[in-house]
């Protein structure tokens, strides 16, 4: 049975892209009888909390408790100092894992650039095949210092998986081998996320049967296009009903326009089973991102549900949505936003159709299978 130390500073129970990411990779890794250890933290960006070590089947996981909850969302554009605030804690306790059972790992991946940083140390004293998963773009070419900070990081990892293909680009643009550098897709369980009865998921959000509900899934930061959303249902006349679910430090803002504005809902932080329910009783899910974004799993969750997407043609979004799921736009303002979600609104009659699309359009593109690529790479 082969062993994989698995290394990133986000799980569940934090909420994201990245956790549900890795929920999904260790599940299907421990499927293929593999074993999976996972080096994490306590949740950085919500007060949710996990035990300290929790065992599942192939699935072990230490989980390291952190100072600064909520520090993550402010620091995230400062590169170097998401990096010190990352790196210290995610070390010690790898290095405490690694030395403890050496014997039994064989595969070292690591998720993100701090986690390279703690693994690169890690094959200074434990030698074992090495594989770096990225999950954002970084923008290199106006980024010049740190794109030789990272060429000489993933320089010695033997294989280098890239979230989507504009980031298997940089990479290779700044110079690692093209070869060792992968596109690795992500996918959704079908099965879990798929259509539901619209009108009974409409009803148990609070909805009714006939309203136009727009859905936003994510943290509630400014970048991922929450403002702008707010800005767009208060230059509409359209009676379209908003709801917000998840967390951060927009939450207080959401709550207050929310109070004077009976369109829009704040949901807060959903289980799993609701969030389906809340994808199927969206007409449309809306994340108008400002910047440059990854292969997100909520567009894919959207779709497997049958539910299509407004967003922004930014980043890593084009190449695995099409125009037939997804409305993409140029640039994102809040009267371009508007104009979109009136005009699905106003084009209702289409819905059923498009939802069927949608969901085919998941099971063809995004389904487990894409686990492959990266398992091939142990």
């Amino acid at each position: 049975m082969k062993t994989v130390l698995m290394i990133c500073p986000f799980a569940k129970p934090n909420v994201g892209g990245v956790e549900s990411h890795l929920d999904k990779l260790t599940g299907s890794i421990a499927g293929r009888g593999q074993r999976v250890v996972l080096v994490t933290y306590q949740p950085l960006t919500s007060t949710a909390r996990g035990p300290r070590y929790e065992k599942n089947g192939n699935i072990e996981i230490y989980r390291a408790a952190w100072f600064g909850t909520g520090w993550f969302p402010k620091l995230e554009p400062y590169f170097p100092l998401v990096f010190l605030y990352l790196f210290p804690g995610l070390l010690i306790k790898s290095f405490l894992v690694c030395a403890g059972r050496r014997k039994e790992i064989d595969v070292i991946h690591a998720h993100g650039f701090a986690a390279a940083a703690v693994a690169k140390v890690l094959l200074l004293f434990f030698k074992r095949r090495s594989v770096i998963s990225t999950h954002a773009i970084y923008n290199f070419k106006e980024r010049g210092l740190l794109a030789s900070i990272i060429k000489w990081l993933l320089k010695g990892f033997d294989s280098v998986l890239a979230v989507g293909e504009p980031s298997r680009q940089e990479l290779v643009g700044i110079g690692l081998e093209s070869a060792k550098v992968e596109v690795h897709p992500n996918w959704v369980d079908t099965e879990h996320f798929k259509p539901m009865d619209r009108a009974a998921c409409k009803k148990a959000l609070g909805f009714g049967p006939d309203d136009f509900v727009v859905l936003y899934l994510g943290r509630l930061i400014e970048m991922k296009g929450i403002v702008v959303l707010l800005e767009a249902a208060r230059l509409t006349d359209r009676d379209i009903k908003f709801a917000f679910v998840g967390e951060g430090p927009l939450l207080g803002r959401l709550k207050e326009a929310a109070g004077t504005d009976d369109r829009l809902r704040c949901l807060g932080r959903l289980g799993d089973d609701e969030i389906i329910t809340a994808y199927n009783a969206a007409d449309l899910f809306a994340s108008p991102v400002l910047y440059e974004e990854g292969f997100a799993t909520v567009y894919l969750e959207a779709l497997a549900c049958g539910t299509p997407v407004l967003t922004a043609k930014r980043g890593c979004l084009p190449y695995f949505l099409s125009p037939e799921v997804a409305d993409m736009l140029e640039s994102v303002d809040a009267e371009s936003v508007m104009k979109s979600l009136e005009q699905h609104y106003d084009n209702r009659s289409g819905i059923e159709e498009k939802r069927r699309v949608c969901r085919k359009y998941a099971l063809e593109n995004f389904s487990e299978k894409n686990a492959e690529i990266i398992i091939r790479n142990y």
